[in-house]
């Protein structure tokens, strides 16, 4: 097999794992957090936000490709939008946010393969981020379309996005330490 070959055979199975587990997780997160929500689609609690987070950081622009995939998806077949055009500019906005993030922590901490110099400052960091970012993304749209900002809703959206980027990055580092200590220590100090 050729190397582009196989290159396009790993991002092929980077989008499939990233719309498996955004969609899988959206389905845990309703059944965990219903009685959070603010609003039809926004929670005081995402977990969700923590796989947008994650699929960019370990698969890149694969990852997004999965992350807007999914949320095509989800923004048409499960959430109750007012419009077509909300749903796509909220599926852009939940998968360019974590992007946007991930490119920043790739410059800013100059990442290497397998995430080599990023600490447990710098993802804390880099979590906070998408968890402004793709929230901002959301409600930039929506004030360009309608003139008008629902603060309750960015404030309730941001803080279920950092939440839930918590909660899924302190698991996710938990299971690496549980499965391969070295690993953790070595790499998120």
């Amino acid at each position: 097999m050729s190397s582009s070959t196989n290159h396009a055979l790993t991002s092929l199975r980077n989008i499939a794992i990233t719309i498996v587990s955004i969609i899988a997780l959206n389905w845990i997160n309703e059944l965990l957090f219903h009685r959070f929500e603010h609003s039809e689609g926004i929670s005081w609690v995402f977990l969700p936000a923590g796989i947008r987070l994650l699929a960019t950081l370990f698969f890149g622009f694969a990852g997004f490709i999965g992350l807007l995939l999914a949320s095509i998806y989800l923004n048409f077949q499960h959430f109750a939008f007012q419009d077509d055009t909300r749903a796509l500019y909220g599926a852009v906005a939940a998968s360019g946010g974590p992007y946007l993030a991930y490119l920043f922590a790739k410059h800013w901490f100059d990442l290497r393969p397998r995430l080599g110099n990023l600490t447990a400052g710098r993802l804390f960091f880099t979590g906070i981020l998408c968890g402004l970012v793709s929230p901002a993304f959301h409600h930039a749209f929506i004030w360009v379309e309608t003139g008008l900002v629902d603060w309750p809703a960015l404030v309730a959206m941001i803080t279920g996005d950092v939440l839930g980027i918590l909660i899924v990055l302190f698991s996710v580092k938990s299971l690496i330490k549980l499965t391969d200590p070295a690993d953790v220590d070595a790499h998120l100090r």
